[in-house]
């Protein structure tokens, strides 16, 4: 069964969020304009940016609209805002791009098309290619793996071809660097979740609208090129601890409460050393079993002084004592300072 709305748009926006970005920024929107779709906007959403973002974009830029969010609103909410400022202006759907992607110029048109094709689409997502090696796909879509107790990305390290289909196929969630949502999808699921703040926001998102009946699909003819983890410069010990603290935030909402306690204790576990030496068959010795455990404690005090490992640490506990959105500041520099 098609989507019954089968709509051509009049007004579509495409929203770029920024915060420091501004010559990846720049880059995205240079391949926007190369777009072949007839009928969208753009919105660049700057998260308080101190590197003269605002002022460069608008003079290479001046057609697009830029809001000022005037701070750091994280992912969520710095795009909620532009959403809402869409909406209000009456725009039919938004596309959410990362700003450290380049697009192809059938991308929009791959996603209005596939919206009008599709049995109750929900959020539609992209086919990420790796920036730095572009026939090569970083993800197309991901699912969540009980058996692993983690997220899978779709297609990663392979190649077009090696995709489960050619046209649009379901997935559990779409990644997060390139979305399509339409108004009536919005209207009905509500906005992304701020206390995610980054990370795990739009499998949140997703996980909704599967909870409301609807179907989220990868599009693989909407290809992008996506500069991992630019936002982040790599896999820091700030993205681990929003990874962390959102990943336990996220089961907790969307797993069963047995599969969600299986989540924290593997997130505890991966955090401390092997107790390997409790499970040992030969006979202990008392002193050998206070020199194992004594060993195994400084182990312990060892990782405090690691920042990935502190990451981790402060991810559990604010996620036990329900300090979300953004990282503490103190914490923050903490874990900036040590990377």
């Amino acid at each position: 069964m098609k989507n019954d709305l089968s709509i051509s748009f009049d007004k579509l926006t495409v929203i770029i969020l920024n915060w420091n970005g501004k010559k990846d920024t720049l880059e995205c929107l240079s391949s926007l304009q190369h777009l072949r779709h007839p009928n969208f906007n753009i919105i660049v959403a700057d998260n308080g940016s101190s590197d003269d973002s605002v002022k460069t974009i608008r003079a290479e830029y001046p057609d697009v609209f830029i809001l000022e969010n005037g701070v750091n609103l994280g992912f969520a909410e710095g795009n909620n805002r532009a959403i809402r400022y869409a909406l209000d202006q009456g725009t039919d759907a938004v596309v959410l791009l990362n700003n450290d992607i380049i697009v192809d110029p059938n991308f929009l048109q791959a996603f209005h098309d596939a919206y009008n094709s599709l049995a109750n689409p929900g959020i539609l997502g992209a086919a990420s290619y790796y920036y730095d090696n572009p026939k090569v796909i970083w993800a197309a879509g991901g699912f969540w793996d009980s058996t692993i107790l983690d997220l899978n990305h779709i297609g990663l390290g392979k190649y077009e071809h090696e995709l489960p289909s050619d046209k649009p196929y379901e997935v559990d969630y779409a990644v997060g660097c390139a979305l399509f949502v339409h108004k009536d999808v919005i209207s009905k699921i509500g906005l992304m979740e701020p206390l995610f703040f980054l990370n795990f926001e739009e499998n949140d998102w997703c996980q909704r609208a599967k909870k409301a009946g609807l179907i989220n699909y990868s599009v693989p003819d909407a290809k992008i090129w996506h500069k991992v983890s630019a936002s982040f410069g790599g896999e820091s010990p700030l993205w681990k601890y929003y990874m962390t603290r959102n990943l336990l935030l996220w089961s907790k909402r969307h797993l069963p409460a047995g599969e969600h306690r299986d989540v924290i204790l593997k997130t505890i576990k991966a955090c401390l050393p092997s107790l390997s030496f409790l499970s040992w068959k030969a006979q202990l010795t008392l002193k050998q079993r206070y020199w194992a455990l004594t060993n195994w404690i400084k182990q312990v005090l060892d990782r405090f002084k690691d920042p990935f490992y502190i990451a981790q640490f402060h991810g559990i506990y604010h996620y036990f004592t329900k300090k979300f959105g953004e990282c503490p500041p103190e914490l923050k520099i903490k874990l900036l300072s040590t990377h």
